[in-house]
């Protein structure tokens, strides 16, 4: 793999972590508007919309694509020293931490809901309901389960599945597809570019069978054949990145007006825009190091990275929900409601941040084993 995408990927790390908190700082919205009758309060919906439904979806997609090139990077013949070798390391990188955090995320869970019933903003038994309700034969793979909110073009559901920390079905993903390198690898050795448009395709029409783990888990594929196919990360055409851009705006700005997977063809349109997206996002990164070759994220943003991600969703987002909430207390103006939208992952990414500089000062071998040596 060459330095150039070796640094964007370096770059993009705390950006797209920060973007997985977004998406889950959005909170509630209302309806879909009428356009030509939009109101205050349309418009900061639209502003939520914009920022959790639309650009922070390139988040995770990238995530599973860089996690596929980076297995493939190098590699061309994937023997069973070569897959032992790299199984080894995601034992520790994935495979450890996924485990640790699931079950630590239990007791955590149950402080912040004791916490909320204190403040008043659960039920009094909101502990207790929560611990009752644990699936313990199934907190690794599927504790909770739902389908899909809208089926796809041929009328196929979704599995929406989770481990007992939701944010966690990610991780679980990447073990499993990271399990089936092998037939990836020989899939695209005797299929090339044919295969991979199959992939696409699939991805693209949402096509995928009524399993526990996700079709995003097609991402990981493609940056397996983007890497083996010796691809950089960003597109070197000038015309055809530009063409990108313009079709990443025009679909961003679809999804914003039909509130993105909220509506029907915006569930349908999704995967077209998380692909136009990343790429689009590839290229960014890419110009920005080469403008200024020199810029880099503080390390400490960088090497938190998967910290803050395993710990925002049950302990720092309801607290800092409640902190940012607290701030903007009974507000309802349009142009605050959008600052404190805008303020509350900037918050919540801060609570992660200063958890994480405490236990490297604390317990530096416990966050190594719950990074995964990151």
């Amino acid at each position: 793999m060459s330095n150039t995408n070796s640094q964007i990927i370096s770059f993009l790390r705390f950006p797209l972590t920060f973007l997985v908190v977004a998406i889950h700082s959005r909170g509630e919205i209302g309806q879909v508007p009428d356009l030509m009758h939009l109101t205050a309060r349309n418009l900061y919906d639209m502003v939520k919309v914009l920022g959790s439904d639309v650009i922070a979806q390139v988040a995770v997609p990238s995530f599973f694509f860089i996690s596929g090139y980076l297995f493939f990077a190098n590699v061309s013949k994937l023997d069973w020293a070569t897959y032992k070798s790299k199984l080894g390391k995601r034992v520790h990188s994935l495979l450890i931490p996924f485990i640790l955090w699931n079950l630590i995320c239990i007791p955590l869970t149950l402080m912040v809901r004791y916490g909320e019933s204190l403040s008043g903003t659960s039920a009094a038994d909101a502990a207790q309901t929560y611990w009752d309700g644990i699936r313990w034969l199934h907190i690794f793979w599927n504790a909770t389960s739902h389908d899909s909110m809208f089926a796809n073009l041929f009328g196929m559901n979704f599995l929406m599945a989770h481990p007992i920390l939701g944010s966690f079905w990610y991780v679980r993903d990447l073990i499993v597809v990271t399990l089936f390198t092998p037939a990836i690898f020989w899939f695209f050795k005797y299929t090339g570019k044919v295969g991979a448009v199959i992939v696409l395709l699939l991805l693209l029409l949402n096509i995928w069978p009524y399993m526990t783990p996700r079709i995003s888990c097609l991402y990981y594929v493609l940056g397996a054949y983007w890497s083996m196919s010796g691809h950089n990360l960003y597109i070197e055409h000038a015309l055809i990145r530009r063409c990108n851009y313009m079709l990443t705006l025009v679909l961003g700005i679809y999804l914003v007006c039909v509130f993105s997977y909220e509506s029907y063809w915006g569930w349908q349109l999704i995967h077209l825009f998380t692909v136009s997206g990343m790429a689009t996002t590839f290229c960014l990164a890419h110009q920005i190091l080469q403008k200024r070759p020199s810029f880099r994220f503080p390390k400490l943003l960088g090497e938190s990275s998967f910290f803050v991600y395993a710990l925002h969703i049950e302990f720092s987002l309801p607290l800092g929900f409640f902190i940012v909430k607290a701030l903007f207390l009974h507000t309802q103006q349009p142009l605050l409601l959008i600052l404190q939208y805008l303020l509350t992952p900037v918050v919540i990414y801060a609570i992660s941040l200063a958890v994480y500089v405490a236990a490297k000062r604390v317990a530096p071998r416990t966050l190594s084993l719950l990074t995964g040596n990151r």
